[in-house]
């Protein structure tokens, strides 16, 4: 047993009310009995650790040191330290920065570190220094292929293009006959308007779904659409969820006019808007709310974001009432929304889910201040994807100009594609737009003032 003097309190008791007061989720109770612990007993994991885990969800400014002391205890177990680091990432961002720096200095070959520390570099405004952790670990390792293989990658997703052809070329005697060097290499020539290196590099290649997914892309950028619409339509058949070859597809029989165009985006109902119940002083309380988790300073890497921040992590996980108040409001627009679609379709990457259980999947938030825009992008993981308008400009009402104004249909510029949009939308306070996944979609640059907004996909219910 426990031993203390009279009057005392016992550090046992001490953790029960604490572990009690964060089930319950009175997190400043749980807080101030957790330090009352450490003060008793300054060495106790289960303190530590749940004193860091109160932290987080507070989001106190000093959580990430209260992680540090937490991971601690978990030196022989580099596997369990990451996934806890991850897990603050998701809340805190930018602040675990230091807890990276310090786990990579102890484990330089753990790809997802190096992977999360640069982006989150990126975010904080590290200019070209945010992938310094590669150069550092591979002047100690320089054949290290899955290390070279995460640094080619992230240069690639932050459009390094060069940079990342340049090293590749000073190691391409390691990957002689590496399909997985040469896939990236297709891909970067492809988006840095390398197009004959890109088909050169495919004639040589297998004809497995991604290798024909290039050659498609490849195909669509030589203006040939008849042959990309081919090996597209062989890719769909062998993967119906390759969201990325329907969005190519999509392009492909737009340009040669195609009937099943419209049986894939022409059917009515397939994307449109819907007006939330939410007043005025609803949405701006969301918006208060939002604005205190957009703590970096730059775009993440391999995101849609120009000149625009982020939030990490899963923002419809978040305990606060306003997302509940939020996702309540957008329940119920989705339902209606998914209740008029058309027909369900087994053959189409959208209405084949028709009937089926959808749930919220990943989810976030976007700020603009003083301009910025969205990239145009699909994305590869939903079924329904979004853009939910919390507060904006004044610039975007302006019919006009259209500044701000939602694209979707419009291919990314990088692919030399010069197809117009499918349909614009206006931004609202409150107003939600939903489209399939799998269709490009960006928004138009804007001159100034606030632009902030959520966004979500809608993924499938997993079978049981």
């Amino acid at each position: 047993m426990t031993k203390t003097k009279p009057g005392t309190v016992s550090c046992a008791e001490i953790e029960r009310l604490a572990l009690g007061f964060e089930s319950e989720q009175r997190l400043e109770d749980a807080r101030d009995a957790f330090d009352a612990g450490l003060r008793l007993d300054p060495s106790s994991q289960i303190f530590a650790e749940g004193r860091a885990r109160v932290a987080i969800q507070l989001g106190e400014e000093d959580a990430a040191d209260h992680c540090a002391r937490a991971l601690a205890f978990h030196e022989a177990d580099p596997e369990l330290q990451m996934q806890m680091i991850e897990t603050a990432a998701a809340a805190l961002g930018i602040a675990v920065i230091p807890l990276l720096e310090t786990y990579l200095a102890r484990h330089p070959y753990n790809i997802v570190a190096h992977e999360l520390l640069a982006d989150l570099r990126a975010q904080a405004g590290a200019g070209d220094n945010f992938i310094d952790s590669y150069p550092a670990a591979l002047s100690k390792d320089p054949a290290n292929k899955p290390l070279l293989m995460s640094y080619w990658n992230i240069l690639s997703q932050s459009r390094h293009y060069r940079q990342a052809i340049e090293s590749m070329d000073a190691h391409r005697s390691k990957f002689g006959g590496d399909r997985d060097f040469t896939m990236l290499e297709i891909a970067i020539a492809a988006h840095s308007g390398q197009i004959d290196l890109a088909g050169s590099l495919l004639e040589k290649l297998d004809s497995r779904p991604d290798a024909q997914l290039a050659r498609g892309l490849n195909r669509l950028q030589r203006g040939s659409p008849d042959e990309a619409a081919i090996l597209l339509e062989s890719v769909v058949s062998a993967q119906p969820d390759n969201l990325e070859a329907w969005s190519l597809l999509e392009l492909a029989w737009r340009i040669t006019g195609n009937p099943r165009h419209d049986w894939l985006i022409g059917q009515p109902r397939l994307y449109g808007t819907s007006e939330l119940e939410l007043n005025a002083p609803q949405l701006a309380d969301i918006s208060a709310m939002l604005r205190t988790m957009h703590r970096s300073s730059s775009q993440p890497i391999g995101q849609s974001v120009r000149g625009g921040t982020q939030t990490s992590g899963q923002l419809f996980l978040r305990n606060e009432p306003e997302i509940t108040m939020l996702t309540d409001a957008l329940a119920v627009a989705i339902r209606q929304f998914v209740g008029e679609l058309p027909e369900a379709d087994p053959r189409h990457p959208l209405l084949r889910y028709r009937n089926m259980g959808m749930a919220f999947g990943p989810s976030w938030s976007v700020r603009f201040r003083g301009g910025g825009h969205h990239a145009a992008h699909f994305h590869p993981g939903g079924i329904l994807s979004s853009a939910c308008y919390i507060c904006l400009p004044e610039a975007i009402a302006d019919n006009e100009d259209q500044q701000g104004w939602l694209e979707i249909g419009r291919p990314p510029v990088e692919l030399g594609i010069d197809l117009p949009p499918l349909a614009t939308f206006q931004p609202r306070p409150g107003r939600l737009v939903l489209f399939p996944s799998f269709l490009f979609h960006g928004t138009r640059p804007f001159t100034g003032g606030e632009r902030l907004s959520v966004a979500f996909d809608l993924v499938a219910l997993p079978k049981h």
